[in-house]
């Protein structure tokens, strides 16, 4: 099961004060609220566009190896510190708090004043550290470092972090707050619209602040103000506000409830859409008002509603006794009687299914109960990288508010997430030990034209030559044998003198003879003076050509030999192939360890379903009881009504 994520630590956080509804708020669906923002920045650095581009994606993962990878090869440059920010901003939507505490804390430096940094940077730095310590529960630090943003600035640079930055302080006044703190509230949440999100989980919060304090009046006023301003909003028909609402009709009616207001009670409930997370709770209110209302036919009806759902949650399970009990008071003892002996059997038949259930009870199918909000990028998460994950069955929304089972369901998808990861860079590694593979076929087909080449040229022949020219430069310069040194112009020269010569030898000697023999001999006396003469420099040329060719030779060698070293040995192939077996064993190191986080991470999910399900067991254990016992006291008093109009009638 490959999870992916999708946009980072933007969403608004739903926090109660109080316990009276706090499980039941995370099954709002947490819409990320995008404000008008300008146009990105253009990268100076590719590194840091390909994170960005990842970051926009919803690619948070991957921005954050990027990121990592960017710092291994010297940083990113031309964008000062936003990097960091955004870096810091990628771990809190993972729910890595600490390492998002140390990142921001090292941003601002030892003093935590920031003082090397921009104005918007350290701004935003302290609205990010801010929010850390309030996600680890310091709240006083939380606010004391909330306290030094600089709100005008923030709102200029990002309205969406100001009106997050707005309702943070006030939650964190809020949890502080004593009796009559309403008016700074009220002063925190001027910045923001009425009809804001945040402004609306503010006035929740402040319902349930007024209700801990016991000011019951108070949280009618204000409940009844919220619901009023989220009719009024457009955008009331999404998820998200709806869910709200509901949420807040169903809190209002709960106090109507309580002091036996059934009318107004009534009225509320009404107006509650029969297919939210909340219509359950909503049709058993619904049956409570009515049956207080003295209206027992309607109460019946909201109960027969329910009883076609599986029960699950401890409240839901009381419908099929309440719907004997409605009958009962409806003065309709047979069938009551019938509804008992209904809601005794549901009850066993309950037991057997969640028994069965918790015998088969696997990571399959407790997914196969969730929704999973996605998009084409994949799974959405909230501000905290929480899953945005609704129950099929509402019934579940107990154990899924549950801060271990959220974490849980979170590690488990982030753990697939680097399962996809390694699986990926396996992939890779096979395709470069393909490619290894290949190169060295491919080597192995030059190695052997190039052995040939070298055997082609002959090399101990040329080295043989070379020797012995040197040796006979040698041997001519130390008999000083100047015709051993004659250019290739006096070489000429001299063959013709020496032809002269031969048919000088074979004439008769007379006097034209003599005279070309006297001019033959002045020719030749020229000719050895000349190159006698010339002697130091055709030397001086010889030697040059020796010494050059030397080098010459000298590099062939060389050349030879490190051609030879390169056929011998492929260090370089041996390099990589060392470093894709190291990174093999990483993976599988890697691999192992996410497998076993895995199975951990099951094992926690399904077990707190396992005790959710053993909880449930016992309370539907307690209803067949109070079922039964209602079935015997009930045919009891029937059988004793028929024995009595028995003997009257005798």
């Amino acid at each position: 099961m490959g999870l992916m994520l999708r946009k980072p630590f933007r969403a608004p956080p739903v926090s109660v004060a109080g316990g009276l509804l706090l499980a039941v708020l995370w099954l709002l669906p947490v819409a990320l609220v995008q404000a008008d923002r300008p146009a990105p920045e253009r990268a100076r650095d590719l590194r840091y566009g390909w994170v960005l581009y990842n970051y926009h994606q919803g690619h948070a993962f991957e921005a954050l190896t990027q990121l990592a990878v960017a710092r291994e090869k010297g940083g990113i440059q031309g964008h000062g510190d936003h990097p960091a920010l955004v870096e810091g901003g990628l771990m809190l939507s993972w729910g890595m708090t600490r390492e998002a505490n140390r990142l921001f804390t090292r941003l601002l430096g030892a003093d935590g004043d920031g003082s090397g940094l921009s104005p918007e940077v350290r701004n935003q730095a302290w609205f990010y550290l801010g929010k850390v310590f309030y996600l680890e529960g310091d709240h006083a630090l939380a606010l004391e470092t909330l306290e030094r943003i600089n709100g005008d600035l923030l709102a200029e640079a990002d309205n969406q972090l100001f009106r997050e930055w707005i309702y943070l302080r006030a939650r964190l006044a809020m949890m502080s707050a004593q009796p009559g703190d309403n008016p700074e509230l009220e002063s925190l949440r001027e910045p923001l619209p009425d009809t804001d999100i945040w402004s609306l989980y503010l006035l929740y919060n402040s319902a349930i602040l007024a209700l801990d304090a016991g000011d019951t009046s108070d949280a009618e006023s204000i409940l009844g103000r919220l619901i009023a301003l989220v009719e009024s909003k457009e955008e009331a028909g999404d998820p998200e506000h709806q869910g709200l609402l509901d949420r807040a009709r169903l809190s209002l009616s709960r106090l109507y409830l309580r002091d036996n207001r059934f009318d107004q009670a009534l009225a509320v409930l009404e107006r509650m859409s029969l297919h939210g997370p909340f219509s359950d709770q909503a049709l058993f209110d619904y049956a409570v008002a009515a049956a207080g209302q003295g209206r027992p036919e309607r109460a019946l009806e909201a109960l027969e509603t329910l009883s076609g759902r599986q029960l699950f949650l401890p409240w839901r399970q009381q419908v099929p006794f309440a719907r004997g009990y409605i009958l009962e008071q409806m003065a309709q003892p047979e069938r009551a009687l019938s509804a008992y002996e209904l809601a005794a059997e549901q009850y066993r038949d309950s037991i057997g299914e969640v028994n069965e259930i918790r015998g088969r009870l696997t990571e399959e199918s407790l997914m196969a109960q969730l929704s999973f909000s996605r998009d084409s990028e994949g799974l959405l998460t909230d501000a905290y990288g929480r899953l945005r994950v609704t129950p099929i069955d509402s019934g579940l929304s107990g154990v899924l508010a549950t801060e271990r089972f959220q974490q849980a369901l979170s590690e488990l998808n982030e753990l697939y997430g680097v399962q996809s990861f390694i699986v990926e860079r396996r992939s890779r590694l096979d395709a470069f030990r393909t490619m290894l593979d290949t190169r060295r076929q491919q080597r192995q087909i030059r190695g052997a034209q190039t052995r040939s080449a070298l055997e082609e040229q002959q090399a101990s022949q040329w080295r043989q030559r070379y020797q012995a020219f040197r040796e006979a430069v040698s041997d001519a310069v130390a008999r000083e044998d100047a015709g051993f040194f004659m250019t290739s112009e006096q070489k000429a020269l001299k063959a013709k003198l020496d032809e002269v010569e031969k048919t000088l030898a074979a004439l008769p000697d007379d006097e034209s003879t003599a005279a070309q023999r006297a001019t033959y001999h002045r020719m030749r006396a020229y000719f050895d003076w000349w190159v006698e003469d010339e002697y130091g420099v055709n030397r001086w040329a010889a030697q040059k050509q020796v010494r050059e060719l030397e080098r010459e030779m000298a590099r062939f060698q060389a050349q030879r030999q490190t051609v030879g070293s390169l056929l011998a040995a492929d260090t370089r192939h041996r390099e990589l192939s060392r470093r894709i077996n190291a990174r093999e064993q990483d993976l599988e190191n890697l691999g192992r360890d996410v497998s076993m986080a895995l199975e951990n991470a099951r094992q926690t999910l399904l077990l707190q379903l396992d005790q959710v399900l053993a909880a449930q067991q016992e309370e539907l254990k307690g209803y067949l009881v109070a079922s039964r016992h209602a079935q015997a006291r009930l045919a009891d008093r029937l059988f004793r009504a028929r024995q009595a109009s028995g003997a009257g009638n005798d």
